[in-house]
């Protein structure tokens, strides 16, 4: 049976597989006839790359042969390597099903966009925030030849991202991601995220394929809720990015209901962004 990407699974470890699952989500391109369609399915694709990532990384790959469970049965291992595998074979299919598409092509017909010609200013923020998180977490070396290929059609599309969902579910059915680091990493990427138009393509991004992704996404859009808060000395209970913050306000709408600041008292329940900082008198 041929190996994805010539990629020999008896030789290399499951931190292996894992950086070139990673590789294959920064690689592939869309087809230029999806059209008005390009961009959130991009940035579909990149969601799922990021949470691939993000399990990588909660699990700690790289150090942890056992994948965050000691009690873990070599045969365990090796089906968590095996669906890495699984998703490596389906890149490998869409690669195969580009180059006929080259073949029949006509001569000098161009068969997909730079990202960058199809990407509004927000799209193709959010779609290099998102790549750029998840090669940070990508340490080992290259094992597979970097190489471009398109995928043409919404059906092909679709089956990628539901098989590879339906995969990562696996994933982390076998080797769930600790909670509180999962919420961390989660956290985090979206705290990356500072624009509200950028977090509502991230939003939309995550539907159906990011669940965690999607209900961060979905908070840090309504912003915080404040009730029955009672401040007696200093509170900051929200935002507050720092004085070197350089961008625009996020947008958010706070709710306040029964905050009571005793005289002398002190609180910030939200925003802020930039200026002098809360704590500084």
């Amino acid at each position: 049976m041929m190996e994805p990407f010539g990629v020999v699974s008896g030789a290399v470890g499951i931190a292996s597989a894992f950086t070139a699952c990673i590789q294959c989500f920064q690689y592939v391109q869309l087809g230029r006839n999806f059209g008005r369609d390009f961009q959130p399915n991009l940035l579909l694709l990149d969601s799922i790359g990021l949470r691939l990532s993000r399990w990588g990384e909660a699990v700690d790959i790289y150090a942890d042969p056992s994948l965050g469970n000691p009690n873990a049965t070599p045969e365990e291992l090796q089906n968590a390597k095996g669906t890495l595998f699984q998703i490596l074979s389906l890149f490998e299919d869409t690669k195969a099903i580009s180059q006929k598409h080259q073949v029949s092509a006509k001569s000098g017909e161009a068969l997909f966009e730079p990202p960058a010609s199809c990407l509004d200013p927000a799209g193709a923020a959010l779609s290099n925030t998102m790549r750029a998180l998840a090669a940070r977490r990508q340490k080992g070396a290259s094992i597979i030849k970097k190489a471009q290929w398109a995928l043409h059609h919404g059906s092909e599309f679709k089956r990628l991202i539901e098989s590879v969902t339906l995969l990562l579910d696996n994933l982390e059915a076998m080797f769930p991601p600790p909670p509180d680091r999962q919420a961390t990493l989660i956290r985090g990427e979206v705290q990356e995220v500072r624009d509200k138009q950028q977090l509502e393509l991230l939003l939309g991004a995550a539907i159906g394929v990011d669940e965690g992704l999607r209900k961060a996404a979905t908070e840090a859009l309504a912003g915080h809720q404040y009730r029955d808060v009672e401040v007696k000395g200093k509170a900051l209970n929200g935002d507050a990015f720092g004085r070197d913050w350089q961008r625009g306000a996020i947008g958010k709408s706070n709710m306040y209901e029964r905050i009571v600041v005793e005289h002398g008292g002190k609180a910030l329940n939200g925003n802020q962004y930039a200026g002098k900082d809360f704590w500084d008198d």
